[in-house]
């Protein structure tokens, strides 16, 4: 074989060579970018991503009446199940024909599709009264609210307290469509009657 075959049988392989160093090098760096190091004291993978101080968001209907607020401190949000963390959340539910509803909490977190928002942690709901009447208040640890099925739910002792009136229970279940409250376990009540 000639000096000028053997020539352009290298070149021919050479840019095989080449592409197939690089197709290596690419998969093995893919390997280890799926390879995230664990914080000490962290579940593998639940890492943040991002957070945002100071947050204030609207949702809005399709006519753009603003639905429900949603403000807190601090959010944190993780990539590996969409959730976000709340410190000092505040949901708000206002707009026109329904009774202005605020929760607030210590804590909260906020599902992958923001169906569900949860109060946790000193919960305090207040609901406006659209008689005149003292606001009903509402206190326990731990709140379900799911803003678009306009419903809050809880599994928790809850305290109801309307003026001098009182009801105590063992969970709780409103419905702000239906405009239902359903106390259940152990409730207890007292009436304060003016004459």
């Amino acid at each position: 074989m000639s000096g000028g075959n053997l020539n352009q049988i290298q070149h021919y392989w050479l840019p095989l060579v080449i592409v197939g160093a690089l197709v290596l090098l690419t998969t093995w760096l893919g390997q280890l970018s799926e390879q995230h190091p664990v914080q000490a004291g962290a579940a593998p993978g639940h890492n943040p991503d991002y957070f945002v101080d100071d947050l204030h968001a609207t949702a809005y209907d399709v006519a753009g009446t603003p639905r429900y607020h949603l403000t807190a401190s601090k959010m944190v949000h993780y990539m590996d199940n969409d959730t976000s963390t709340l410190e000092s959340p505040v949901f708000l539910r206002d707009g026109p024909g329904v009774p202005r509803v605020t929760a607030r909490s210590s804590h909260g977190l906020v599902s992958a599709n923001g169906e569900i928002v949860t109060l946790l942690d000193e919960v305090h709901v207040t609901q406006d009264s659209e008689t005149g009447a003292p606001p009903m208040e509402l206190t326990t640890e731990y709140l379900k609210v799911m803003p678009n099925a306009d419903s809050l739910s809880t599994d928790k002792p809850v305290i109801l307290q309307q003026g001098s009136s009182v009801l105590t229970g063992n969970s709780m279940a409103a419905d702000g469509k239906a405009r239902t409250l359903q106390l259940s376990g152990r409730v207890k009540g007292i009436y304060e009657i003016h004459h």
